[in-house]
């Protein structure tokens, strides 16, 4: 038999499926504690004195008029925008800064063959990037004009492609969507995405129809895809979770109860059906199956009726539907310990019934007599909570097993066997040693379980056990675990390190010497560009150690959530066609209409030092209303940069994301005059642009924090105007040089609430990052070197 799936059948799963900131920004507090430094940016202007020797003009390259066929593109035009900096005469002319195209030293090396698509296989070297190729190329002059071929070939060969997804979010009423990003001919090699440093990293995501290594983040149970949420340079996200984070992520859903009701069942003849099923059926016969299925576990509301596999999948997804089952979805409910490993005898009793059925259900859907393409019609089908069920199956069936011993002859022990527990050590010693945890001998000496008056590994936490169990849902859960279980393991870090959770993401900790921060944190993400600093599986560290601290502290950070510019599906589905390399499609594209474009590598600062790591802690403490008097204390962040003999302190007021740049291939490329931005060296004014362009139809209400707590991330279709209409400018910081220097540009992005495309130059030409700028709908590009050399730690 083919499939036991029908499209009647799927009818029924499918049917059964339920339908601004305020005045405390800057306070007077932070001055008196700085009191050897000027006044503030944000108090005065301030008449900065650039760090470098001598002021360098700004070398403009007009545009190239365009040809009167051609006209300029109309992907980015709105209405005349507010002057961007005060006394700027360069707010409206936007020049373009790079060296002459006719210099030698830029006519290094010939284009690509065709035979060299734009799709390039290698990984970009590690080095500073040659000043690219000859423009306009040999043979050419800027009147010429390029058939398609020859445009690829001179123009897109390499650069990077972007392309946008929107899907129907599922189980949600029409008008919700689900929006996605990737770069075409993303592949293992060539892509935005951190690696996974082992194998026990995956289990953040889930993807139930193919490999969850594959670049389709739209098959990915838990969204934004996992997978995509850490780039490759610490502190930094991906496109696509930057990009579906504007999608309906959590839209709500309604499900009522079945008519098919579960048998009451006794605790011991549910522990005993799950180790029956550890490897499977025992008897893999549908009619068989349907026997046990409703002598043990459902009511048969129709005895003589239908006993495949069909009917049982759909009266066993019934029963699960029902709101009082525990949501699996939530993500309050993904530290699964905390259910099967729990003292109230009831709620254990409820997970493991819970989990019987899910398993029942996983087994029959990975049934045999079942193809691929019917599971993954299956699977489409079945509503989003049912599929969280499945995953705790399949987690538990991979991880878990359960022993039955007899201790008498009316009396059985049940016991848990964690079949990768091995795995996960291993897995738990790579992350504290990348991090360089300040106890590793402590840690190592505790990984090897020799001494049996230690409480076991897995006994010392719910997060413990979940993690040395391996039974972990996809999404946020699993760095909290990772980090939660070292702390553990470790016994010098005491009792003031228990408060990490996932549920407060925006939070870290000092120990010894080094403080550690969650990749949702600003402190964190502004922090990964510093010198020796890793990202690991969602922690960022070790990081600056801050006198304000405690030598053992755990610290939440007060951060503003940035105004909400929800892309629309129109921008989404557009992002290709808004960032082709060529700019509109044409029969022929004149050379004039595009420039090379490098950022200046001469008289490069590294002046700029980070001094200080600051904390301040606010008025209001919440976490000592519920948590107690050990609860961790809510603090403001900045960072006290020394420049040139100044101090200038920066707030990390602002939750903003830095995305890391997709690497492109033989570049430099050539940008498309359309394409406006505005660049400016890190030394070089930066802390006088007190406003960039904002985005467009932002109230009052809407850059509020308590609004933004209050949203539901909903992304219904309405009449906003799309994003990428009010993009009128990208402004491009170089922050080359020594890594404090890309510290310092991130810090002015979270002190003034703009995201930032992050681009290292030996992998991502600066063109590239405009585009994927104006892809993602970003205002800002930091362009980096990722730190000299010279200052680089030993691993």
């Amino acid at each position: 038999m083919a499939t036991a799936l029908t499209g009647d059948s799927l009818s029924r799963l499918s049917s059964l499926n339920a339908s601004s900131l305020d005045e405390r920004f800057y306070g007077e507090r932070w001055r008196p504690q700085y009191s050897a430094s000027p006044e503030p940016q944000w108090a005065v202007s301030p008449s900065y004195t650039p760090v470098r020797k001598a002021s360098r003009a700004l070398t403009t390259t007009p545009h190239t008029a365009p040809l009167a066929h051609r006209p300029r593109a109309q992907r980015h035009v709105s209405d005349p925008v507010q002057p961007l900096m005060v006394d700027d005469e360069w707010a409206l002319d936007m020049p373009i800064r790079h060296r002459k195209a006719s210099s030698p030293e830029y006519q290094l090396k010939k284009p690509a063959s065709p035979v060299q698509r734009r799709r390039g296989s290698s990984v970009l070297e590690e080095s500073r990037p040659a000043a690219g190729r000859q423009w306009p190329p040999r043979g050419y002059t800027v009147e010429s004009m390029l058939d398609q071929a020859q445009a690829d070939e001179f123009i897109s060969t390499g650069a990077s492609i972007f392309k946008g997804r929107v899907e129907d979010a599922p189980g949600a009423p029409a008008g919700y969507y689900r929006f996605f990003a990737i770069m075409e001919g993303d592949d293992a090699e060539r892509n935005d995405r951190a690696r996974y440093q082992h194998d026990a990293y995956k289990d953040i995501t889930l993807s139930q129809t193919t490999s969850s290594d594959g670049p389709y983040p739209w098959l990915a149970l838990e969204q934004p895809c996992m997978a995509y949420a850490f780039g490759w340079m610490p502190g930094t996200t991906t496109l696509n979770y930057k990009v579906s984070l504007s999608g309906s992520l959590k839209p709500k859903l309604k499900y009522g109860g079945g008519a098919i009701q579960p048998r009451k069942i006794k605790l011991g003849h549910i522990l005993d059906r799950l180790r029956s099923l550890n490897k499977g059926f025992p008897d893999n016969d549908p009619d068989e199956l349907h026997h046990d299925l409703y002598r043990v576990l459902l009511e048969d509301p129709d005895p003589d009726g239908n006993t495949g596999l069909e009917q049982q999948m759909v009266a066993l997804f019934t029963v699960l539907i029902n709101p009082d089952w525990i949501d699996f979805s939530q993500a309050k409910n993904h530290v699964v310990a905390k259910f099967f490993d729990s003292k109230d005898s009831a709620r254990k009793t409820k997970f493991f019934h819970q989990l019987l059925l899910a398993v029942e259900l996983y087994l029959r859907v990975h049934h045999d007599m079942h193809l691929a393409q019917a599971k993954r019609t299956l699977i489409a089908a079945l509503p989003p909570k049912v599929l969280w069920d499945l995953a705790l199956a399949e987690r538990w069936l991979a991880n878990m097993s359960i022993k039955k011993s007899r201790t008498s002859s009316n009396e059985s022990v049940f016991s848990f066997q964690l079949g990768n527990k091995q795995r996960q050590k291993e897995a738990l010693r790579l992350f504290a040693k990348m991090l360089k945890w300040p106890n590793m001998q402590e840690l190592d000496f505790v990984l090897e379980e020799k001494d049996r008056y230690e409480v076991p590994l897995e006994d010392r936490s719910a997060d413990a056990m979940s993690w040395f169990a391996g039974v972990i849902l996809p999404g946020p859960t699993l760095p909290w675990l990772l980090m939660n279980s070292l702390i553990d393991c470790d016994k010098e870090t005491g009792p003031l390190l228990k408060y990490l959770t996932h549920v407060a993401p925006a939070s870290g900790f000092q120990y010894r010497a080094n403080t550690y921060w969650s990749y949702k944190c600003i402190v964190g993400k502004v922090l990964g560009a510093s010198r020796g600093v890793k990202q690991v599986t969602g922690w960022v560290g070790p990081c600056y150690y801050s006198p304000d601290l405690k030598r053992t502290e755990c610290v939440k950070i007060n951060q503003i959530a940035t105004p909400k510019i929800r892309l629309t599906a129109s921008d989404v589905e557009s992002v290709k066609v808004r960032t082709d390399p060529l700019g509109p499609e044409e029969d022929e594209y004149p050379l004039g209409d595009y420039d090379l474009v490098m950022p200046e590598m001469e008289d490069i600062t590294d002046d700029i030092r980070v001094q200080k790591l600051s904390f301040y802690p606010v008025k209001e403490q919440p976490m000592l209303k519920h948590g107690g008097e050990g609860a961790p204390l809510l603090f403001d962040a900045a960072i006290m940069f020394a420049c040139g003999g100044d101090s200038w302190p920066m707030r990390l007021a602002y939750d903003v994301d830095f995305v890391a740049a997709y690497p492109c291939h033989q570049g430099p490329h050539v940008l498309f005059f359309d394409y406006k931005f505005k660049a400016i060296r890190v030394d070089d004014g930066l802390v006088d642009i007190t406003e960039w362009g904002q985005g467009p139809g932002l109230s009052h209400s809407d850059s509020s924090p308590m609004s933004s707590r209050n949203n539901s991330r909903v992304t219904l279709a309405s009449t906003q105007d799309p994003v990428s209409t009010h993009l009128d400018c990208v402004l491009v910081i170089e922050a080359l040089g020594v890594s404090d220097n890309e510290v310092f540009a991130r810090s002015w992005c979270a002190q003034t609430g703009h995201h930032a495309i992050v681009a290292n130059i030996k992998k991502t030409c600066m063109a590239c990052a405009i585009r994927e700028a104006y892809a993602a709908c970003i205002s800002v590009v930091i362009l980096t070197e990722g730190g000299r050399v010279t200052e680089k730690d030993e691993d």
